[in-house]
């Protein structure tokens, strides 16, 4: 008996591997840039205590995890692949509208 995937017309349209890890590449850089002020104060710990930056920075690098994590767990992961199809559908029938 076959059966159907859970997915439906989501598993048709679904990204390649390739294109999912460049999204995930992008959706990080967009963290790094939302979380500028978190990485900044812990780069400035990591550098003032060198090698001590494990037990020293704690609390700096919690608090940088957590605004990095907030922005690249699968939910944003998801809600970043969304925007970026509309996007993409929008280029495309830009592309095939007779320009005039």
């Amino acid at each position: 008996m076959a059966t159907l995937k859970d997915g439906g017309r989501n598993d048709r349209l679904s990204w390649s591997k390739r294109a999912e890890h460049r999204l995930r590449e992008e959706l990080k850089e967009i963290a790094l840039k939302r979380c500028d002020d978190s990485v900044a104060k812990f780069a400035a710990c990591a550098r003032e205590k060198g090698m001590l930056v494990v037990f020293s920075c704690r609390e700096q690098n919690a608090l940088m995890n957590s605004c990095l994590n907030q922005h690249t767990n699968e939910e944003s992961f998801d809600r970043y692949k969304f925007e970026r199809e509309i996007e993409l559908h929008r280029e495309t029938q830009a592309a095939k509208s007779p320009s005039g």
